[in-house]
Parts: structure tokens; sequence; C-alpha cells
């Protein structure tokens, strides 16, 4: 659920100090139109990840609700579930949809599925590759059949993904038939809670009406995020956000053809709750991240420009594992931007966020 991992810094060793940032504002010249989809049919399959619900950014009644749904999937497809959603190989189903704006619901999602022939969803699990001229010929030899092609497709992959690509290649029938299996399981558990879903996504949108009129696209796709600086990429001329509930805190992100998509988690002011002693998930990620020594440190170093993970770990003397896992966590708080750019990833301070924890805290406790 989260970005490609952060690239290495080619050459040297050393920790430069900048007093330049790395990264620049192109939002005015962002050649890419930014669009809201406001579908359940992400969520609908975002929702078998065995991350969703991992945390207490959802509701714990939905929490308790996805362990008891997910237990009542015949055990027939406990594997594959696990395997191809659980793990996330092959949420990228969901991608059929993007092109079919009359397909509105987890229904009209399996039924898209049962229509698409094999070969269509394989290309779509291989679209990254796809998207890339010198793969792209390795892409179809691979499913014409050819054995050296398949390997070289695969080989980059880890072990438990790597089985999952090379059967998606070489047995594409067999794989539909798994994906519309679980899918076709997960209709009617999801479809007792997608009119609800649709609510929290509908009134996530609306609120975002003044930053879809004043924010430029770079901007907007940042702030939706929770801090996804996104730049050009070759060919991607759209960029989808779609509000995603069991997502939270996460983003999905998706990519093929012209069109790379970010499934957001919803804000939590569209969450309606009853406790009114509860403080909002974001309040308490915040501070959650704000309360640990290692991740101050890590924003006092951005305050000085932008780095990379492998410049970040050389000057706290951590591993990059570790590094990871806290600038995860601020992300999560909103507290650090990610930008990819030419196959590389940097990490920045976002300021702005800083100006908010008081004000939300204060709101919190007093209104």
């Amino acid at each position: 659920m989260t970005p490609r991992p952060a690239g290495r810094r080619p050459g040297g060793t050393g920790v430069a100090v900048r007093t330049q940032p790395l990264v620049r504002d192109r939002s005015s010249g962002a050649p890419y139109r930014v669009e809201f989809d406001v579908r359940t049919v992400y969520d609908f399959v975002f929702s078998l990840s065995r991350d969703a619900g991992s945390t207490e950014d959802i509701p714990e009644s939905d929490r308790r609700w996805l362990t008891e749904a997910k237990a009542t999937l015949p055990e027939r497809l406990s594997s594959d579930f696990d395997i191809l959603f659980g793990s996330e190989h092959a949420v990228i189903v969901a991608g059929l949809a993007v092109d079919r704006p009359d397909v509105t619901s987890a229904a009209g999602l399996v039924d898209l599925v049962a229509a698409t022939q094999p070969d269509e969803i394989t290309q779509l699990m291989f679209a990254g590759a796809s998207h890339d001229p010198e793969m792209r010929p390795v892409v179809e030899r691979a499913l014409a059949g050819d054995k050296q092609a398949v390997f070289d497709l695969t080989c980059d992959y880890p072990e438990e993904k790597r089985e999952v690509m090379v059967r998606a290649v070489t047995k594409r029938s067999e794989m539909k038939d798994a994906i519309l299996a679980v899918l076709s399981a997960w209709r009617a558990p999801f479809e007792d809670i997608e009119e609800r879903v649709k609510d929290i996504l509908d009134r996530d949108v609306e609120m975002r009406s003044s930053d879809v009129r004043t924010l430029e696209p770079v901007e907007l796709v940042e702030k939706t995020t929770g801090g996804l600086r996104y730049l050009s990429e070759r060919g991607v001329r759209r960029v989808i956000l779609a509000p995603s509930y069991f997502a939270r805190p996460y983003n999905m992100v998706m990519s093929a053809d012209d069109w790379r998509l970010f499934g957001y988690p919803v804000a939590d002011a569209a969450i309606e709750g009853d406790d009114t002693l509860a403080p909002p998930q974001g309040v308490v990620r915040l501070h959650r991240a704000l309360g640990d020594e290692t991740r101050l440190r890590i924003l006092k170093l951005l305050t000085d420009g932008d780095r990379y993970l492998t410049e970040i770990a050389a000057q706290l003397e951590l591993s990059k594992p570790t590094i990871k896992h806290h600038l995860a966590l601020l992300r999560a708080a909103g507290l650090v931007t990610v930008t990819e750019e030419g196959g590389l990833t940097y990490y920045s301070l976002r300021r702005p966020r800083l100006d908010e924890a008081s004000v939300e805290l204060k709101r919190f406790l007093i209104n």
C-alpha cells in the first residue's frame, strides 16, 4: 500500500548537507489531469487486503465485521484469497473498472471480471512492465509461451509474488477463475455495507470541493493522499483519486496504460461516529508519530532539505528497513511528503502539517 521502494542515489556514499531542495514544484506545468472516481468497486477489492482493518483508523465495529465476514469465505478459497488479495498481488483487477464508468458496484465488477478474457487480466497484472518500452516485447513473448521471457519477466519479484506472477502468465484461465471465485464469494458480504461505504466516499469528495477549485494538480494529489507528490511520468495523462474507506490509513497505488490511480484514505470527518470523546484518528496518528525520538530526529533532518532514504539511514546510523518503518508512520501522519521522480524517491517535510497539529488538537479538546 506504499509507493515504490526508494531508489538508491547514484554514486557516492557520503551524506551531503543541502541548502536547496532536491524537489522542484512543477504543479503549474503538470501534463496530467486529475479526476475523482467515487465508486465502491475499488473498496470492494481493497477490503480484501490483509492490511484492511489492521489499525484503529477504521472503527472497531467495521474491523470486527471484516474479521467475521472473511471467516465466512469457503475454505477452498482460503489459499487464493490470501495469496491473491490478502497480499494484494491481484488488487490491480480493480483497474478493469477505470474505463468502465457503468461499473459502479461490487456486483458490476464481478460481472466485468467474468466477461473479461484471461489474457486481458494477465496483461493488467503486468501493466507496469508493459509501460516500459524495453520490457513490452518481453511481456509479449512471455504471453506467447517463451519460457525464457517468463523467467526474465518474473525473476526480480520476491519468491511469493514470483509464483503468483508465473501462474498469471502460464495458467491464465486458471488465474482468472481463481480471482473471480474470490470476488464472487466476497460480493454478498460486501453488499451488506456497500451503501454505507458509498455515503462515506461521497462525503469525503464533497469536503474536498474547495481543494479541487483552488489547487494545482500536483498540490491536489499531495494534499488528498496525505503526502504523495506525483510529478509527471512518461505516458501518464490521467491521475485518478479514488476515496477509500478500507485502505485507511494507507494509499493503494495502481497504474496501467495512460493512467495512475491513488486509492487514498478518506478523511476522518467523512466517517460519522457516536463517541464524542473519541479523538480523530488524524490527531492520534500525528501525536503517535511525534512521540518517538528517532522520528523527531528524522523530521529535524528534513528541515534542512529533502533526503533520500539512504541519506537518512546513513546520517542516523540505522538500517534502511528501520528508517522506512519510521518514514511510513510519519507519512501516515501527514508529516512527510514522498516524491517519485526518475525512478528515485525523495522525502521532505510537510511544514503546513506542523502548523495544523496544535489547531487540530485544540479543536478536538475545546470544540
